[in-house]
């Protein structure tokens, strides 16, 4: 994808490419204000992000989201762009503003994290002869669950970050927040043993609005691939950008993985900010990690086994195949799953710690459980319709706690008056699902757009394919594709 965008009067090229950081099943975590989980698959954001460079600039970077207009980062050697849709244009404009980072002046972590970690598990390392080359290294994945309170800088060694899934602590905050970063990660690590064993990630970071920290993050260095210590801690403080707060959790990973802070005296970065130096959070424009970062990373996978980066994971949820009493949902070997002990709303019904019905209830959970630990009558709403046309209310049957399956009209049935089609339950427009994919506001292209298109007869315009021809498509149906 190549954009044309101008900067003080002068325009310049962006090559893009996508770039594959969200998994096609890319998890978000959310809760309700009963505080039960909800999980929601997000299949239409992964062809968003792309990245690439500026034509004519060395070692320039862009970063964007393509979706509802373009988002992200222009970094040029000494200077980076950020780049975002006016909300009030109706001409699709964009604004480019300049990214002045001012450093903080807060370290990344506590000062005794340094002298601790040395002592115990030494991480800066002189290189031998046995040491794997970056060449030679295979694609390698770090796959991440991060959690938010209520960027790519990994190519050099060959490794993509990957976003697994994401929790959004939309009711309340599960661990206090309070106190230093260090307090924090231990709290966040012991909830996160109990509450996230079943999501594949490699490293959980907790995301923490904190206006004046002490510290701007916490992490164990040199533990990647260690299950006793897959936990970060970054802070995100006023005076931060949000360019500033990607190179916090780079640095964090960067220690992660074996690297040290860069020594401004031995260690080099040409026409760039090396991510190894305590001053590259307040910096702006390229950034890279340094020769001495690049000799850490390849004797850290050399000396040490580094497996959970080798492995690219299909990122399911391990609760589809088995039971988890706690987690709110009815599996298979238990009578009830009313949640935790906080969330469960059926105590005297159900016991949490087994999932199985106390005394003579009937029920312990589900939409058609009354709180007596009763099934509902026949007949009671339990499924409210999503869509007039093409959603049905569900009921109870009055032999199960549980709703009905959830049904709807079938897909191709005409609605809107015959404008539109039902498909899964919703009267699907085009101007609909433009907005679903690319944000409010989108809407369909006018139908000479789409008569053009669709009568060209090839990949991109057709009425399907018959034995891997195109086919043509019928007047009536040039809009309908």
């Amino acid at each position: 994808v190549i954009y044309i965008i101008t900067i003080d009067e002068k325009p310049y090229t962006l090559h893009l490419r996508k770039h594959s950081f969200l998994p096609q099943n890319f998890l978000v975590y959310s809760y309700n204000e009963t505080g039960f989980l909800h999980l929601e698959s997000s299949y239409f954001k992964t062809h968003c992000h792309y990245q690439g460079y500026v034509a004519d600039i060395p070692n320039s970077l862009a970063t964007l989201s393509i979706c509802s207009g373009l988002r992200g980062f222009l970094q040029f050697e000494n200077v980076s762009y950020g780049i975002e849709p006016l909300e009030s244009s109706a001409r699709f404009e964009h604004i480019i503003y300049q990214v002045k980072n001012e450093n903080p002046d807060i370290p990344l972590l506590a000062e005794n994290y340094s002298n601790i970690w040395q002592k115990d598990q030494p991480y800066k390392y002189n290189l031998s002869s046995q040491e794997t080359t970056l060449s030679k290294l295979l694609p390698q994945y770090l796959e991440i669950h991060i959690i938010v309170e209520k960027a790519l800088m990994f190519t050099q060694f060959k490794l993509t970050v990957m976003l697994s899934s994401l929790e959004l602590w939309s009711d309340k905050n599960k661990i206090s927040t309070n106190g230093d970063a260090d307090d924090l990660l231990q709290r966040f690590f012991t909830w996160k043993r109990d509450y996230l064993i079943l999501r594949p990630h490699d490293v959980a970071f907790l995301l923490i609005y904190r206006k004046h920290p002490t510290y701007l993050g916490a992490t164990f260095p040199g533990t990647i691939c260690n299950k006793n210590y897959d936990a970060d801690i970054a802070m995100y403080p006023d005076a931060i950008t949000l360019e500033g707060f990607s190179v916090i959790i780079a640095q964090l990973l960067g220690l992660k993985m074996g690297l040290t802070y860069d020594d401004i005296n031995n260690c080099s970065c040409p026409r760039a900010t090396c991510i190894m130096n305590h001053k590259a959070v307040g910096s702006s424009g390229i950034k890279i990690f340094s020769n001495c970062s690049v000799h850490d990373y390849r004797y850290f996978v050399s000396k040490f086994e580094a497996k959970c980066l080798q492995n690219f994971s299909n990122l399911q949820p391990l609760y589809q195949n088995q039971s988890v009493c706690g987690n709110g949902i009815l599996e298979p070997n238990e009578d009830c799953d009313c949640g935790s002990q906080e969330e469960c709303q059926f105590k005297k019904c159900c016991d949490f710690n087994t999932c199985k019905l106390k005394g003579s209830a009937r029920c312990g959970s589900g939409p058609c459980c009354t709180s007596d630990c009763e099934i509902s009558v026949a007949g009671t709403p339990c499924r409210k319709s999503i869509d007039q046309e093409c959603d049905f209310t569900e009921y109870c049957n009055g032999t199960s706690s549980n709703c009905v399956p959830d049904t709807y009209a079938s897909n191709g049935m005409l609605c809107r008056l015959g404008t539109a089609y039902c498909y899964n339950g919703r009267c699907q427009t085009a101007d609909n699902q433009c907005a679903q994919i690319f944000g409010e506001g989108a809407q369909a292209a006018p139908f000479a757009c789409f008569k053009e298109i669709n009568s060209r007869i090839d990949k991109f315009g057709n009425c399907g394919f018959k034995s891997s021809q195109p086919l043509s498509c019928n007047q009536k149906y040039v809009y309908r594709k």
